[in-house]
């Protein structure tokens, strides 16, 4: 069985998904055969990587995994590592090209040391080498580091982009995927293409249909539908209806404090109608919910507190 992950990898800028603007840029470089060293700055999944390997296969043809390399640097994040195989890489001859590329995966899990050693490699090889960070955090790149970069921002993928492409998927290998399901899928992923791929491909192994339900229980996320659902009856006045949709979460393993993360982000969204003013009361109950949790008071109890004080305010 493929790995879907890396069968819908793109191969090609044109393939890549969204980014349009950072694409063309990188484009631009390759033809011109002009690469700086860069810091690709973003959230996972939504290309980064991918970006810096098609730059390679671009550049180098069939050469292109002589000329690169591609380090996780959570893993591969030692003064050791970077002393030893980045230092041989970095410094021997390119083949058929006028240099190479090391591409560091999760740049920001790098030590201080094992930057500042970088830093200076980028110095010597510089000739030879071109150096690529990829990080989730820019910030937790060396300001050194960052100076002697190009820095491109990747942006989080829109739920229009999101849908293309599970459409594409869907009719490749022929699975049956609803709006609600893809609303579901858009959702948990959270715009991770990576982590979206993976999802469909196990949850296809178990039906051709994928339903938003099973989406919400495979992924162990939280039911966004079900749970604005539970805080439109309790604005309502209906507290026992929102208590018994609330007590089903708990019952599915949903943590207090995870459901208290998505409860803010319903109340400030505009999907919620309700007073601003009570807007800001409320955000202010759901801060105070929370505190009581980390200070050691029960959860389900600070969760129905705050849903029957919604039910309140409908007096």
């Amino acid at each position: 069985m493929d790995l879907w992950i890396e069968k819908y990898r793109p191969n090609t800028f044109d393939d890549i998904l969204g980014q349009r603007d950072t694409v063309e840029k990188l484009k631009a470089m390759a033809d011109r055969k002009e690469v700086q060293h860069m810091i690709l700055s973003g959230p996972p999944g939504v290309g980064k990587t991918t970006s810096a390997i098609v730059l390679a296969k671009t550049l180098f043809g069939s050469q292109w995994s002589h000329n690169f390399m591609e380090l996780n640097a959570s893993d591969d994040r030692k003064l050791s590592v970077i002393q030893g195989k980045v230092k041989e890489f970095a410094r021997s001859k390119p083949i058929d090209a006028p240099f190479k590329i090391i591409l560091f995966d999760e740049a920001d899990s790098l030590t201080q040391e094992a930057q500042q050693a970088l830093r200076r490699m980028m110095e010597e090889y510089s000739g030879t080498c071109r150096f690529i960070f990829s990080v989730n955090y820019q910030n937790n790149i060396i300001e050194p580091i960052q100076s002697r970069c190009a820095i491109f921002r990747f942006k989080s993928l829109s739920e229009e982009e999101v849908y293309r492409f599970i459409d594409n998927i869907a009719a490749t290998e022929e699975i049956k995927v609803d709006e609600d399901a893809k609303k579901a899928l858009f959702y948990v992923s959270r715009g991770d293409l990576r982590a979206l791929v993976n999802l469909m491909q196990s949850l296809s192994t178990v039906s051709k249909k994928i339903e938003a339900d099973v989406i919400y229980k495979s992924s162990g996320a939280v039911n966004i539908d079900k749970l604005r659902k539970a805080i439109e009856l309790a604005l309502s006045g209906d507290y026992l209806g929102a208590k018994a949709l609330i007590s089903s979460f708990i019952e599915e393993g949903i943590g207090p404090r995870e459901l208290i993360s998505e409860v803010f982000d319903i109340i400030t969204s505009s999907d919620i109608k309700i007073d601003e003013k009570k807007r800001g009361y409320v955000i202010e109950k759901l801060a105070e919910a929370e505190y009581r949790i980390v200070e050691g008071a029960t959860p389900f109890i600070q969760l129905q507190s705050f849903f029957a004080f919604l039910s309140s305010l409908k007096g």
